[in-house]
């Protein structure tokens, strides 16, 4: 289905974040890092936010263990921490995995698979304290948060992470090099890495790659294993299916996109955020570094639901 025969319904959610990341939904709820403003809230569906964590080294990617249990991220010191609900703020964190003796950068998003097991971005470097880019990895926390390793080399700023509906194949963002790669899971390791999708194949104009800076971000994929990305820098959404064919779009004028996330009770709401730049800049770091950003979170409906993939 092409953009042209589908229309969406965009409807803003919540806003007043800095800069939101790592959307994901669950029992109810949508969860949020405010990484810049180092804060992890839960959004209903009337659009109200309340802090859950406060977190001085800012949040990013997260996700659920199999009993429930919230698993946040803590960017600059790359560490994970298990949210103990009941708790008092400054008090409701406890530190679940160190992974600072591995990481070269900071903690980008991650994903949980079924057993437990995690894998978490390492983007390679420190951007923010002005760092030029360089190849990052993809770490695995086994069950328990104890033995930390290196699963995947040489990855091109690793961003968003998704675990295909079969529970076979992990596929994830390379920013940098305008691509999304699969690897196959065997036996917990990541194994026949290739590309899935070329971004400069599947998005040939400048008007959807923005002139190549840097291009998809946060990912998402539905119950037929197609995948809603973030196209960061032209203000849309955009799914493919599992051969790599656009399907549609969702455009949020104005905004750069970053984290997308599938659910509501039937799993056909799409979370969307949007991020305004306010100031002039030369990429959006430099604003970032300025907070000279707001994020929005936007909802529109889809056909087709979140399935049996993750997160």
């Amino acid at each position: 289905m092409s953009s042209q025969q589908q229309k969406y319904v965009v409807e803003k959610l919540t806003d007043g974040l800095i800069f939101g990341e790592g959307t994901r939904w669950r029992d109810g709820k949508l969860y949020v890092s405010d990484m810049l403003g180092k804060k992890v809230y839960t959004v209903d569906a009337n659009g109200n936010k309340t802090v859950i964590a406060d977190m001085p080294h800012k949040p990013n990617g997260m996700g659920f263990l199999s009993d429930g249990t919230l698993i946040l991220s803590s960017m600059h010191e790359t560490k994970l921490y298990r949210y103990l609900p009941g708790k008092p703020l400054g008090e409701n964190l406890e530190l679940y995995a160190d992974l600072s003796g591995l990481f070269t950068g900071y903690i980008g998003d991650m994903v949980i698979d079924e057993n437990d097991r995690i894998y978490v971005d390492d983007v390679g470097a420190r951007v923010f304290e002005g760092e030029g880019l360089k190849p990052g990895r993809i770490v695995i926390v086994e069950p328990g948060g104890k033995d930390v390793h290196v699963g995947l080399e040489d990855c091109h700023f690793p961003n968003g992470i998704v675990i295909t509906p079969d529970k076979k194949h992990i596929i994830f963002s390379e920013t940098f090099i305008e691509q999304l790669s699969i690897v196959d899971i065997v036996e917990g390791k990541l194994v026949n890495r290739r590309v899935f999708l070329d971004m400069k194949k599947a998005f040939p104009t400048d008007e959807d790659r923005a002139g190549n800076l840097g291009c998809v971000d946060g990912i998402a994929i539905d119950a037929e294993g197609g995948i809603w990305l973030a196209v960061l820098r032209s203000h849309q959404f955009a799914r493919i299916d599992a051969q790599g064919n656009i399907t549609d779009r969702v455009h949020i004028p104005g905004h750069e996109v970053v984290s997308v996330a599938l659910g509501g009770e039937d799993g056909k709401t799409l979370y969307m955020t949007g991020t305004r730049l306010k100031g002039e800049h030369p990429n959006i770091f430099a604003a970032m570094v300025a907070l000279d950003v707001e994020t929005s979170i936007f909802t529109t409906r889809v056909a087709v639901g979140r399935g049996d993939g993750r997160p």
